[in-house]
């Protein structure tokens, strides 16, 4: 079988390699013989629609595998429309965060004829067995289809306990000496890398959290990778392909701080050098000191810990629970071995008063925070919050890219007051000596600092709101904040 993997172009400024195909595909071929692939990642090459559909035609699949966050719902559909004009006979199956996350939107499109849900490694490989024998679907789990007219869910799949089966990634399916020598589009969700041979990683799924803003696409149990199966691709990554830095992209990487240290140990037994950023989030409590200063003589420089809010209150009400005095402690240590930490914070959550509000800005003002985001909640489908505000009979009909803005305003503050707020925690964050001296003492590398101060300028100076984008589903990863809002709303393992 001929199969064609793909990410379609769009506005998004960052385009990791696309570990969801390339896990897809190493998956596959461990299990299957005699098919043959290819990966060709539209964002790398600035491929629009058009050509692309060439190219798809030109190696002519027998099946094309999409993949796409929400924000590029509709790219993804004119795509399926014109490739399945140009080749009327090619499956076309699409995964990734926008089909999880909105199943019957994206299956209702009659030129894509199946979708998976969640993790979709084992469901990938019974599709295709039963391609080529009886072509039935209906106990697959982690898939949608039509049938005789009408669409069968067969639900999420169970999830792959032992990471371990599953080969690293297809490395070999990516020109990654081209990727790394483009000029524009960034290799990594890291905003701030340094290095232009960077490329993302994964070493667990799931999260055991129950946060209620967040989705639960890898399910709630933490399934990890053993240290040596990282370590084995961490070698390959750099002797083989010479990457320089990486970029680890769990939900929460220190869950297990033995695993954390082990995986660092065989790091410095093996001599990898690369640098290393957590731009994702890492749970800030789970941090020892030990830990940070093998990060930092590993050549971690950037972490990122998501906090949402500084009041104690707000954290029962949408169990994140982060024991706030130890994240403080922990951020600050992180700055005394000289780790750069960025924190995530929102406002808006559901009945959040002023006062709540306040208590999250003061949080981020007396800690050593390098760079801080603070967000207004935008809640998703299939998500705790939403479905708590629907029950409270909001309109949830609003979606907006930008998450300095108000979708719907589920708190006890006017829409007028909170976007005040929200740039009210910008300028008492920024506009203070010590955090000019934090930031000029942590950024030797330069790189984002015009950007951000003029960003800065428009979000907090002259008043004015960022340009609203609608769209009739929901925006998942904003194209202008790679960095500081993969953790908003879902975690994006789909790239």
């Amino acid at each position: 079988m001929r199969i064609f993997f793909t990410r379609p172009d769009s506005e998004i400024v960052a385009a990791p390699a696309p570990l969801g195909a390339m896990s897809l595909a190493a998956y596959a071929r461990k299990h299957r013989t005699g098919d043959d692939y290819r990966i060709f990642d539209a964002r790398v090459h600035y491929t629009k629609n058009d050509e692309l559909t060439n190219i798809i035609a030109e190696y002519n699949p027998d099946l094309l595998c999409l993949t796409a966050f929400s924000l590029e719902n509709e790219t993804i559909h004119e795509l399926a429309a014109k490739v399945k004009n140009t080749l009327p006979n090619c499956k076309i199956f699409l995964g990734g965060p926008y089909p999880t996350s909105d199943p019957d939107s994206a299956i209702s499109d009659p030129n894509i004829d199946m979708i998976f849900l969640g993790e979709g490694e084992e469901s990938f490989v019974s599709v295709l067995n039963a391609i080529e024998n009886d072509g039935t679907y209906e106990n697959i789990k982690g898939i949608a289809f039509r049938s005789n007219g009408e669409i069968i869910n067969t639900g999420f799949p169970d999830l792959i306990q032992d990471l371990d089966e599953i080969p690293m990634p297809a490395w070999d399916l990516l020109d990654l000496e081209f990727m790394f020598s483009r000029k524009g589009k960034r290799s990594m969700m890291n905003k701030l890398q340094r290095k232009n041979n960077a490329v993302s990683v994964f070493t667990t799924r799931g999260c055991p959290f129950r946060c209620t803003y967040c989705h639960n696409v890898f399910g709630k149990k933490l399934r990890k990778r053993s240290a040596e199966h990282v370590i084995e691709e961490l070698k390959i990554l750099q002797q083989k392909f010479g990457v320089e830095e990486i970029e680890f992209l769990d939900d929460i990487f220190n869950m297990d701080l033995d695993r954390a240290h082990a995986i660092f140990d065989r790091m410095e037994e093996e001599n990898l050098h690369f640098q290393i950023t957590f731009p994702n989030g890492l749970r800030s409590e789970l941090f020892d000191e030990q830990l940070l200063r093998k990060f930092k003589k590993g050549g971690v420089y950037w972490i990122t810990v998501a906090i949402e809010s500084g009041s104690p209150e707000i954290q029962k009400e949408i169990k994140k629970n982060v024991n706030l005095n130890k994240a403080l402690e922990n951020i600050n240590l992180l700055s005394k071995v000289g780790i750069n930490c960025n924190g995530f914070f929102m406002m808006g959550f559901i009945d959040e008063t002023e006062k709540e509000v306040m208590q999250t800005i003061d949080f981020a003002v007396k800690s050593k925070l390098i760079i801080a985001s603070f967000f207004i909640l935008t809640p998703f489908p299939n998500t705790e919050i939403y479905d708590q505000a629907v029950k409270a009979g909001k309109d949830m009909t609003a979606r907006y890219s930008d998450y300095h803005d108000i979708s719907v305003n589920l708190s006890a503050i006017s829409n007028k007051r909170l976007r005040q707020l929200n740039k009210l925690a910008y300028r008492k964050f920024y506009f203070s000596p010590k955090r000019v001296f934090l930031i000029l003492k942590a950024n030797p590398f330069k790189v984002g600092l015009l950007e951000g101060i003029g960003y800065l300028f428009k979000m907090v100076l002259t008043g004015r709101e960022l340009k609203k984008k609608k769209s009739s589903s929901v925006e998942f990863i904003p194209e202008t904040a790679a960095l500081a809002e993969n953790h908003h709303g879902s975690r994006q393992q789909g790239n």
